[in-house]
């Protein structure tokens, strides 16, 4: 599943869209993208994620997409594995130099495609044998090791 950022999700319009697709995609997939003077309220800013998004400015456009959007699942990554090294790996990269520089803690979600067909499929102990398959399993271990070192 592709998140969706809404921009100006909280006018008239943009309220009534992103209450729809939040309820045809799950509410943690679209994000609620508003100015400060139109802050979200009630059920739209609580029902899932929102960021500050001026559509006049590029660079905060592309934090949020960086932030929300840049994920590829297992399917497309096989298809695509440079792309999925590069913004599993490389993009964690830069999340997290960013983080050193400022002392600011990441916290990197792993999947179960970072195991593999040896893995225990029962009570899976919480350090295990990882040997994933696919170029998305192998990404999720590496940014599991990468972000142990920093």
């Amino acid at each position: 599943m592709k998140n969706i950022l809404v921009i100006g999700s909280s006018g008239q319009i943009g309220s009534e869209l992103t209450m729809k697709l939040r309820g045809i995609y799950g509410n943690d997939h679209v994000v609620c993208g508003y100015i400060p003077s139109a802050a979200p309220k009630g059920e739209l800013l609580e029902s899932g994620p929102a960021e500050i998004v001026d559509v006049t400015n590029g660079a905060q456009i592309a934090e949020v997409v960086k932030k929300h959007l840049a994920a590829l699942l297992s399917v497309v990554a096989e298809g695509r594995p440079q792309l999925a090294w590069k913004i599993g790996i490389d993009g964690l990269w830069n999340v997290l130099e960013v983080a050193r520089e400022h002392n600011c803690a990441v916290f990197t979600p792993s999947s179960i495609g970072s195991f593999g067909p040896e893995t225990p499929h029962d009570h899976t102990p919480q350090d295990t044998i990882q040997r994933p398959t696919t170029i998305y399993g192998v990404s999720k271990v590496t940014t599991e090791l990468l972000s142990d070192y920093y």
